[in-house]
């Protein structure tokens, strides 16, 4: 018991299960604590750092059905909705985005405007996003979304760090790291093959050919990739290295995350956080 809290777990799988409050008298799941913790992140007393949240479970879907640079437009767009999913101009503007808007946003110039195009018809056929035919586009909130997530498994993309590394990265390699969404482990923002994991030592960290492999690009890819995603100094990627485990990669918590968590001193020191 900590400060009248005490804890409940699964002897087995040492997962949370029960919560209670001697205080406040507040009986409750973990998997219900954890809906309404997120849901406060977002409110008016929640952080101020703005973010959406990414639905693991139907990622492939999307993964699947567009190249990885569209992956990555989709992403940047995604940064712009509203609680309702709707593209909108800009957090103080809520006035919804034209195709127009889009390019602008997504740095397309005129003669790309048939990728853009190819990109939103991708979209819309696969029902990724949906056309109100009054001018208003809207992200389906099984993919990506701001708001309640009511337990679902997610990743957040911070919006603002997003788009930073977008002014400095292509579409093709924040596609990239779109793939690499479903695969973050929940605790540790590690890239591993059972991100679910609650034991650290059962997690299977992917070593360079093992994450090649998971996303479909080759191992040199990959090097190169993890090399380059530099955003206003500070790398998306941390190689870890170790004698018994080889190498193994952790994406910068800045960008993407699991937990809603103040990474402790190691993690802050490997990115150079703040």
């Amino acid at each position: 018991m900590t400060n009248g809290i005490e804890k409940y777990y699964n002897e087995e799988t040492g997962q949370h299960l029960l919560i209670v409050d001697s205080e406040t008298h507040y009986v409750g799941s973990f998997a219900q604590q954890e809906a309404q913790r997120r849901f406060a992140i977002q409110s008016e007393g929640g952080r101020k750092e703005k973010f959406f949240f990414n639905g693991m479970e139907r990622l492939d879907y999307v993964i699947e059905a567009l190249t990885s640079a569209q992956c990555g437009y989709l992403l940047v767009l995604s940064s712009y909705i509203d609680f309702g999913g709707l593209i909108v101009k800009s957090e103080n503007d809520k006035v919804p985005m034209s195709t127009t808007d889009m390019q602008r946003v997504l740095k397309i110039t005129k003669t790309q405007q048939s990728s853009f195009y190819d990109f939103l018809d991708a979209c819309l056929s696969h029902g990724i996003i949906t056309d109100s035919g009054d001018g208003r586009f809207y992200v389906t909130k099984q993919f990506h979304f701001r708001g309640k997530t009511e337990g679902d498994r997610v990743v957040m993309t911070m919006i603002t760090k997003l788009r930073e590394m977008y002014a400095e990265v292509s579409a093709h390699d924040i596609g990239l790291l779109y793939r690499l969404i479903p695969y973050i482990h929940k605790d540790s923002n590690m890239l591993c093959a059972n991100p679910e994991e609650n034991s650290p030592k059962h997690v299977r960290k992917f070593n360079r050919k093992q994450l090649a492999e998971a996303i479909g690009v080759s191992p040199e890819l990959i090097s190169r990739a993890t090399g380059r995603m530099v955003y206003r100094g500070k790398s998306v990627f941390a190689k870890v290295t170790t004698a018994t485990d080889g190498t193994y990669y952790m994406l910068n918590p800045q960008v993407f995350r699991r937990s809603n968590v103040d990474y402790d001193v190691t993690v802050r020191t490997i990115f150079g956080l703040d």
